[in-house]
């Protein structure tokens, strides 16, 4: 898993392929350091077709110099991403989000997956009804092994998860005030531990700006150095908040690998162990130097 991918992700926003001015967003973005061009459920039955078309043609029409923030599609099966696979342009593309990830499509994703030509980078979502069976985890792990080395983090579709639960996010809400919560802290504890980063939920309240930085800090106090965006100006928002975070951090983080840092000090208030808190540390590093 390539995790200084993760780190540059910040806020990856979502655009429907069905946009009308998808091929000028796909060339100049829309401020985020990271985006997501979608034909999944952001498109209905009805303009799928269309949507294909549109990403086909906007795909051949980017300029094959590098972008300024990193490029992916969510196809809306295994067998619509091996046809995206083979549209002319695709190289420019960074890579892919495989939607509803689970031991019943892992599969077919990685036979499309294993026939590319080009190295692309991986995000599969967790947001099916396996995800809710603790004893099914280890082994979606396990398959995920299979493309260990394009996954750069695993995203949670916390919409999804809240539409199995037949419930959806209230207004000022954090999604930590929810069922989602032990969700949240299942896919932590059985996938980081063994080297799977994983991306926030989005916020679906478009203008709660306040419940938005109290879920931003709890992200953060969870591990979350990623999150989904679904409007533009959540952009800055998100970004300035892992921004600022790793300002606060960073002298701390860089004091457990100094040549002759104590086994135990005190560091702003804090007890800091060099053997306890090297990980935090690492990861602290890296979204630091993300920005």
């Amino acid at each position: 898993m390539d995790n200084s991918s993760y780190f540059s992700l910040g806020a990856t926003l979502y655009t429907p392929c069905n946009h009308p001015n998808l091929q000028t967003i796909m060339s100049n973005g829309l401020g985020s350091k990271s985006m997501v061009f979608c034909t999944e459920d952001a498109v209905p039955e009805h303009e799928l077709e269309h949507s294909i078309d549109n990403l086909r043609s906007s795909i051949k029409k980017l300029s094959q110099d590098k972008a300024t923030f990193k490029r992916f599609i969510r196809p809306r099966t295994p067998s619509l991403l091996a046809e995206i696979m083979q549209f002319d342009g695709i190289e420019n593309i960074d890579g892919f989000v495989l939607p509803k990830y689970d031991l019943s499509t892992c599969d077919d994703y990685h036979r499309v997956l294993k026939h590319s030509p080009v190295h692309f980078e991986i995000m599969p979502t967790l947001e099916s009804l396996d995800v809710m069976e603790p004893l099914k985890l280890p082994k979606i792990r396990e398959s995920l092994k299979n493309i260990k080395g394009e996954v750069i983090c695993l995203r949670i579709g916390g919409n999804d998860l809240f539409n199995i639960l037949g419930i959806k996010r209230m207004p000022n809400q954090t999604i930590y005030d929810t069922p989602l919560r032990m969700i949240i802290e299942n896919l932590i504890i059985n996938f980081r531990p063994y080297g799977y980063e994983l991306s926030a939920p989005v916020f679906d309240m478009m203008d709660d700006q306040e419940t938005l930085n109290k879920e931003l800090a709890l992200d953060v106090n969870y591990g979350f150095f990623g999150k989904t965006a679904i409007h533009p100006k959540q952009v800055s928002i998100i970004e300035g908040f892992f921004k600022n975070y790793s300002i606060s951090h960073i002298e701390q983080a860089d004091s457990v690998f100094k040549e002759y840092a104590p086994a135990v000090y005190r560091m702003n208030g804090q007890m800091m162990e060099v053997a306890c808190h090297s990980n935090w540390a690492k990861r602290t590093i890296s979204l630091a130097n993300s920005f």
